[in-house]
Parts: C-alpha cells; sequence; structure tokens
C-alpha cells in the first residue's frame, strides 16, 4: 500500500516516525488509528526500528556486519581504480574517476546465509576531493569503515607527502566521527567495540581509529628504478614502516597482475570487510614487496635513524625518517595539484567537450547536494535514536 511504502521511505531516511505519523495524520485515510487493541502500522514500524536498531548494535559488538564501507583514496593515477578492479574480480579497463565513484563486491559466508556487502569508494585525484569523505565516512557506518591510502612508488618523492596527508585527513574525520557517536549510548557502544577490535594504543603507537591500509603500488616500477642502489629500498621500507607502525596501520606493495601482491591486498581488506581471518604473513624484507599487518611491526625491527636510537618521539622520529627520505629523493614537487585555489579537472581528451563538462558539472553540483542531504539524514537519524533512548529510559 501507498501508506506503507510512505512510512518506510520515512524511516529509511532516518526521520523521526513520530513526525512522519503526524504528516501522515492529516490524510483522512485513518492509517494512524487503533481499532479494538489491534498495532495501527506506526506502531508496527516503531517497533521494527527498535528491533533493528537493537539488532545493529549487536552486529557491530559481535563483529556480524552485513555491510561494511571500504575507501579508497591516495595520489593521482597512481593505480587506486585498477586496484579496485582487481578487487571485484573484472577485468576492465580503468577510466579516470572523475570524483566519487562506487563498486561493490559480495561475499557469502560458508555457514549461514548472511550475505555480505562491502561498498567501495574511490575518492578521484590527489587531494582536491578530500571534503568528500565527509559523505562516505560517516558516524553511522564508522564501526563498519576502512581506508585504503593508495600511494605510487614509481614518484618516490611524493610518497611521504601523499600518505601522511591522507593519515591526518582520515584521523581528523574519524575523530569528529568519534565526537558524534559518544553523545548516545548506542554509539559509545560502538566506540569502545572498535577500539577494543583496532590496534592497541601506546608510547608509541597512536592508532587512527578504524582499519587503515597503506598501500605502496607500482612496486614493480619503484624497483626497477632502485636496481642500481639498494638504499632507496631500504629508506623507502623504512620510512613507511615507522609511519604505518606509529599509526596502527597495515602497509603491504602492489603492482598491477601480480595475484600474490594484489592477493595479499585483498586479503588485508577482506579482513576487515568480510570478517575473514586475519592476514598472518610478515614480510618486512626490504628487498622485496612488503606485508606488514597492523600491530604485527615494532620500532626495534624497522630501527631508527642516525643519532635517534631509543627515541620513542613520533614527532622527532618522524621528522629524522623524512629528512633521510628527502635528502635521498629529492623533496616533493612544487607544483601541487591540489592548491584550494585551482578547481578539480579531469585531465583526460574524453572529457573536453562542451557536453560532458556540462554533464560533469551536473554530477558535482548533484555530489554537493548529496552532501548536505547525508548530513541532515545522520542530524535527523541521531536525533530519533537520542529521543527513543529516552523514551526507553522513561519506560
Amino acid at each position: 500500500p501507498a501508506s506503507i511504502a510512505v512510512s518506510a521511505r520515512g524511516a529509511r531516511a532516518g526521520l523521526p516516525l513520530s513526525a512522519e505519523r503526524s504528516s501522515r495524520s492529516h490524510t483522512g485515510r485513518g492509517v494512524g488509528m487503533v481499532v479494538s487493541g489491534v498495532k495501527d502500522i506506526f506502531q508496527l514500524i516503531d517497533e521494527q526500528q527498535a528491533a533493528e536498531s537493537a539488532a545493529g548494535l549487536r552486529e557491530v559488538v559481535d563483529k556480524r556486519n552485513v555491510e561494511s564501507e571500504v575507501i579508497i583514496v591516495g595520489a593521482k593515477q597512481c593505480g587506486k581504480s585498477s586496484l579496485i578492479l582487481n578487487f571485484v574480480g573484472k577485468a576492465e579497463t580503468p577510466k579516470p574517476t572523475t570524483a566519487l565513484e562506487y563498486k561493490f563486491a559480495r561475499y557469502s559466508p560458508k555457514e549461514g546465509n548472511t550475505q555480505i556487502t562491502a561498498n567501495i569508494w574511490e575518492l578521484a585525484g590527489d587531494t582536491q576531493l578530500a571534503q568528500l569523505l565527509d559523505i562516505v565516512l560517516v558516524p553511522a557506518k564508522l564501526a563498519r569503515s576502512q581506508v585504503v591510502i593508495v600511494a605510487d612508488l614509481s614518484t618516490p618523492e611524493e610518497v611521504v607527502r601523499t600518505v601522511r596527508y591522507w593519515l591526518d585527513a582520515v584521523r581528523a574525520r574519524v575523530d569528529a566521527c568519534m565526537r558524534e557517536l559518544r553523545k548516545t549510548d548506542v554509539g559509545q557502544a560502538a566506540v569502545r567495540a572498535l577500539e577494543e577490535a583496532g590496534v592497541a594504543a601506546s608510547e608509541d603507537v597512536r592508532p587512527i581509529g578504524i582499519p587503515v591500509t597503506i598501500a605502496g603500488n607500482k612496486w614493480d616500477l619503484f624497483e626497477s628504478q632502485s636496481q642500481s642502489s639498494t638504499e632507496n629500498l631500504q629508506v623507502m621500507a623504512k620510512t613507511l614502516r615507522y609511519i604505518a607502525f606509529a599509526n596502527g596501520t597495515s602497509l603491504v606493495y602492489t603492482r598491477e597482475r601480480d595475484k600474490a601482491l594484489v592477493g595479499a591486498l585483498k586479503r588485508l581488506i577482506s579482513q576487515h570487510a568480510f570478517g575473514a581471518e586475519p592476514v598472518q604473513t610478515f614480510q618486512h624484507e626490504y628487498t622485496k614487496a612488503l606485508i606488514i599487518p597492523a600491530g604485527k611491526d615494532s620500532l626495534t625491527s624497522i630501527g631508527f635513524p642516525e643519532g635517534m636510537q631509543g627515541v620513542n618521539d613520533y614527532p622527532r622520529l618522524f621528522e629524522a625518517w623524512n629528512r633521510m627520505f628527502k635528502d635521498l629523493f629529492g623533496p616533493p614537487s612544487e607544483q601541487r595539484a591540489d592548491k584550494k585555489d585551482k578547481k578539480h579537472v579531469v585531465d583526460s581528451e574524453a572529457y573536453s567537450e562542451e557536453a560532458v563538462d556540462a554533464m560533469r558539472a551536473q554530477k558535482l553540483k548533484e555530489l554537493t547536494q548529496r552532501a548536505s542531504r547525508l548530513k541532515a539524514e545522520a542530524a535527523a537519524a541521531a536525533a530519533g535514536m537520542a529521543s527513543g533512548a529516552a523514551a526507553n529510559f522513561r519506560t
């Protein structure tokens, strides 16, 4: 019936059901009446929503999620799209990403009849569209989210800047989401579950709060560039290992069409997206492709820059590694494509026509509108959970 469909849309949009009921009471159809003690449709929806909320919380705590979010960010033209196509098992030619692209992957565990869906989001460009993190990394889905930061090893001078920028951006967004979650009992339970499941914080490690993987792509090109100097391989490996260790992230090198390396990245993603078995491989030899799951590395194994033995202060150690990195590979390019005063441009002849440019402008407008709508829905959903918790307390 149309009345049920309207109510369902209101519930899915995160609107308080009391407001939906109020708007329907003026239709004159009598949908909201209770006849002879029989529950009306709105009471049934209220009860179902409460049950689903409780079930959702249990899924967070028990790690039985039916959906997860995989967010792919990183340098421009570093191979993000190719890695995603490999993950979802599609043999397609990657196309330029205009702003925010979506794909999905599904997995059915052997036991039970649950089908888990991984929603895969790719942010285009380098850092021009970093604000789109606010759309895909949201409080309601934080407990089921992970981020993959892709760096292009074939342009080594840009690697540390790319990785550091996105680590800071993701941390800031996660912190903002956690502040929102801590406003409700349900959200506090989700935050506790994340903290218990993640890498433990310590004097040396400050975890971001959700699973993060640093993927150094185009390992084959970097390896061939470094044939005359193993020092390049060593400094790259130790610098990235320290950054990953200090931030509680995983680290893996990849290259296209390499089943073993792409498979390692897929296992790291699947571990959190589908609840797969934790990755046990620990390959830290710098002359080979690195595979280092979060929490497996140590300062003793990584070593220290010259003159910094025994230091465990992150800013000092990072600056020491970064200084050594820049001395070897040179500073990052001064011509930044991600300056705030420049517009994001897709560098492809496919978008040089007026009609296509107009379509791209329309899509960017739709993304902006969607961001506003999602923020409003999230706020309404949070208000609904808070009012529901208060009502339950009074009862």
